[in-house]
This record gives C-alpha cells, sequence and structure tokens, in this order.
C-alpha cells in the first residue's frame, strides 16, 4: 500500500482523487495537513450542504470507490505540514494550498526526499522561483507538477506529427485561450490578487507550459500586454450576489449564470466590486533561442460557443492547429492542396483526461516503476518565469529577459 500524504485539501485536490483511485492502484490518502479539516470531511464525502454549495465542484461519482481508499475516519489530520512531515511515514506528498504558499512547501517536502505533485503555478514570485531552482539543484525524488494539458491526447497527437517532420521545424505559434468559463475568476478567490497574483500566473501558465512543450525550446524574452475593461466598478467590497439589489438584473450575478445563462458558478462574490482584482484579457508574446517567436492571447469575458482553446504552429512544410474545444487537430501541407483533418475525442472529465495521465505517472514514481516525471518541476519553473515576466512586462511597458 502507498501513502499519500496531502498538504492543503482543496476542490482541485479532491477531484484529482476520482482520477486517482479509478486507477485501481494500492494506494490510500494517509494524512491531511490542513487548518479545516471539517471542510476537508466534507468534501472527501461529498456532505456538502445546500448552504455552501456555491464553493464547491461537485461530480456525480460512486461513493464506494472513493470510501475504499478515502475513509475520514481513518486519515490523520494535522494542523500544519511540518507537524504532518514529522509524524507520517509517506510514499509520496500532494501539495493543493493557495498559489502563494507552493514553493515554501515544496521545498519541506523535497529536504525529506519525499516525491511530490505540486499544484500550478509553482511559484508567485521571483523569490518563489528561485527558491525552487535551488531545489531542483538539490532533488533526490522526483516532482510531478500539475500540468495535465501537456498529456491530454490532442496534444500528444499533435506532438507526434510535429516529432514526425510533417510541418518542419516549429518557426512560428499564435495560441489562443478564450476561456467559456471565465467568470469564476472574478467570482471566487481568484479575486483575491494577493493569492492568485493575476491571471497570467493562474492561467496562461497551463498554455505556456504547452507551448514550451510543442516548441522543444527555452524562452528567452518576453512582452506582454493586459486589460481590465469588464470586471470592475464601483460596487462595495466584500458584496455578495445574494446580497445585492441587482442580483436578478445583472448577467453575472449567481442567480442569473444559473437560472439565465445555464452555468455553474463557483461562489457568488461581486465581480463588479471595488476590490475585484485580475485583468481581463492579456497577451503575450515569448522569443525562444532559435530567434522564433509565439503569441498567445486569452480572454475571460467570450462566452458559450466563442469559447476556444489551443494553437496554430507553423512549420515551412505545413501548419498544424488544435482546438480543445473543437476536438480537431488540423494539418495544412504548404506545398499542395492537402489538407488532413483528425478528430481527438476528448473526455469531458479530468482536464480532458490529462488528471489521469498525471496520476499514474506519479503513483508509478512512487513505486519506482517509472523513471522520470511526465511533467517536471522544471517545466514548472519554465512556464511560471515567463507568467512571472509577463505580469511585470504588462504593467512596466517593457521586454523581460528571462534566465534559467
Amino acid at each position: 500500500m502507498l501513502n499519500i500524504g496531502v498538504i492543503g485539501y482543496g476542490v482541485r485536490i479532491d477531484m484529482l482523487m476520482d482520477n486517482l483511485f479509478d486507477l485501481g492502484r494500492d494506494v490510500r490518502i494517509k494524512a491531511v495537513a490542513d487548518f479545516d479539516p471539517e471542510r476537508v470531511k466534507a468534501l472527501m464525502t461529498k456532505d456538502v450542504s445546500e448552504k455552501v454549495r456555491y464553493d464547491f465542484e461537485l461530480d456525480k461519482i460512486d461513493a464506494k470507490l472513493r470510501a475504499c481508499r478515502m475513509d475520514p475516519e481513518t486519515i490523520t489530520f494535522y494542523k500544519t505540514a511540518e507537524e504532518m512531515l514529522d509524524h507520517e511515514a509517506l510514499d509520496g506528498v500532494m501539495i493543493g494550498t493557495k498559489c502563494n504558499t507552493h514553493a515554501a512547501l515544496a521545498k519541506l517536502v523535497l529536504d525529506r526526499g519525499l516525491p511530490l505533485f505540486l499544484e500550478k503555478p509553482v511559484g508567485v514570485c521571483q523569490e518563489d522561483l528561485d527558491l525552487l531552482k535551488q531545489c531542483e539543484k538539490a532533488r533526490k525524488s522526483p516532482v510531478v507538477v500539475s500540468f495535465p494539458l501537456r498529456v491530454t491526447n490532442i496534444v500528444q497527437e499533435a506532438k507526434r506529427i510535429i516529432d514526425a517532420g510533417t510541418i518542419g521545424k516549429v518557426e512560428h505559434v499564435q495560441a489562443f485561450n478564450d476561456v467559456g468559463y471565465g467568470f469564476v475568476y472574478y467570482h471566487d478567490w481568484y479575486r483575491d490578487e494577493s493569492i492568485s497574483h493575476g491571471l497570467f500566473l493562474q492561467k496562461a501558465t497551463h498554455d505556456v507550459d504547452v507551448i514550451n512543450y510543442l516548441v522543444g525550446e527555452t524562452p528567452t524574452d518576453v512582452c506582454a500586454m493586459k486589460s481590465k475593461q469588464i470586471f470592475k466598478g464601483d460596487m462595495p467590497e466584500g458584496l455578495r450576489c445574494g446580497s445585492c439589489e441587482k442580483q436578478y438584473t445583472c448577467m453575472e450575478s449567481s442567480y442569473n449564470i444559473i437560472h439565465t445563462r445555464n452555468d455553474v458558478p463557483r461562489s457568488d462574490w461581486c465581480c463588479y466590486a471595488k476590490d475585484t482584482g485580475n485583468e481581463d484579457s492579456g497577451t503575450l508574446i515569448m522569443r525562444y533561442e532559435s530567434g522564433m517567436h509565439a503569441m498567445y492571447s486569452q480572454n475571460f469575458f467570450a462566452r458559450k460557443g466563442a469559447a476556444r482553446r489551443g494553437a496554430r504552429l507553423y512549420g515551412y512544410k505545413g501548419t498544424l492547429e488544435f482546438d480543445f474545444v473543437s476536438q480537431k487537430i488540423t494539418v495544412y501541407d504548404h506545398m499542395s492542396d492537402k489538407v488532413t483533418r483528425i478528430d481527438v475525442p476528448i473526455p469531458a472529465t479530468g482536464h480532458g483526461g490529462g488528471d489521469t495521465a498525471l496520476m499514474q505517472n506519479f503513483v508509478d514514481l512512487m513505486a519506482g516503476t517509472a523513471r522520470e516525471s511526465v511533467s517536471s518541476l522544471m517545466d514548472g519553473i519554465r512556464s511560471a518565469q515567463v507568467c512571472l515576466a509577463a505580469k511585470k512586462s504588462s504593467e512596466e511597458d517593457a521586454f523581460e529577459k528571462i534566465t534559467f
């Protein structure tokens, strides 16, 4: 039996547990370090009251499947990560705390030589990334960073086509993410920029990692711009939708998200309040070692049919385009009229199957049956470094050099 410890058991970690236990491997949650054990137990058992339903993403799953490996009564709870690590014999640790604590907690785990699953972004400031670079140099155990998109079937197929030389060396990239559920970044805890540090670090980190992975080069320079045109206003700080007189007319209220837009709210903080953080669109440009460049743009008020996420990668011989929303890869031959279209069905849950692949890799690394992480700590550092540079560039109107 492989024993896992969790530091910070929230919605994201809970979602991963379904993927973990679906593997059918001999693994269990042995200990949890979290300041609110009762909330953790509610998440584990899906026993969440109607009163707080906006604060959870609930999935319909087989309760017996979870209970066989994650009965809260058999788990030891600790208030701090240090206490858990000092008292438990663990085969691996998962970190799911808020983003501004990831780096320091990662060091605690890696200093003990334990396999680590680390949520993204791996750090939110230069001090975080410098600390993690030191950890990488001294690291004696594997790290799996939560980058599920790179291991989805659609990205893996795109990688196979590119590596086969079908379009030639990638010389230019145009990537896009029109986030159909973007409102969650203004209603939920993400809206607090002291924690999220903006949406380059929160969202673009996934897409930057995919671009880096497909291109196979290291970025050297970044410039960026961001805008806040929609989710701003003069409503009172701390306002909740249920306490607002506009809740029946405001299209961003939890009431209308459910009853008019047929969407699922994550929380109900007012997105037009004075304390609502985060830009609502952003664009970055990366220059790579070879001199080629990639552009990535994200938008958080595109909705419904406007949603898309993917990229166009250009080589001399051809162009490859993929889109997670349409679930298609299209390859355009530059030397003929040939166009190849490939349907790549993507599972509806778990980041298109990527979460399952990450959990499989993490379990294999703990068991010693895998040698390499599919999403390494250095991959996490590269992506976060780009996103941190993009944030700085967008605020200072300057190109930023990147060093690793």
